[in-house]
């Protein structure tokens, strides 16, 4: 994805990022965490507004700091770093809301085309089956491997 995005500062392990989306509302600190899910055999991705002082994400504020897509951008290039450190792997994620899923299914579908040589997506639908990603469904939440 040739988008414009943030620097981050990731741990060496590549399982949590930070950087600052900068805005009309002011620096508001972000962060993405993976973290595995055993039973499933995937990483879940974690995103949202990132409390230094308490070491947690908040996945349920809506910042409307005017710079989505460049967040949106900025956590996608997360994920490429985090395969580059383990590779095979699986990621799983999804909105804590409807809206922010939506928000995803679209992201998806519009960039489709800058990530589908090296990465499969696949979507998991309302009755909780696994398909692969296309833009005439709508998902409940995502997986992403390399290919």
């Amino acid at each position: 994805m040739n988008q414009p995005r943030y620097p981050v500062q990731a741990s060496s392990n590549q399982l949590h990022y930070e950087f600052t989306s900068v805005g009309h509302k002011g620096n508001i600190l972000k962060a993405v965490e993976y973290t595995y899910i055993e039973d499933l055999d995937v990483w879940n991705l974690g995103f949202g507004d990132y409390d230094a002082d308490t070491q947690r994400i908040d996945d349920t504020v809506i910042s409307n700091n005017g710079d989505g897509r460049k967040v949106l951008a900025t956590v996608a290039s997360t994920i490429i770093d985090f395969f580059v450190e383990h590779p095979g792997e699986t990621v799983l994620f999804m909105g804590s809301t409807d809206r922010r899923t939506q928000v995803y299914n679209r992201a998806i579908e519009h960039y489709w085309q800058d990530f589908s040589d090296d990465f499969v997506v696949m979507g998991i639908d309302q009755m909780g089956n696994l398909r692969a990603f296309t833009a005439k469904l709508d998902f409940e939440a995502f997986m992403i491997k390399q290919k």
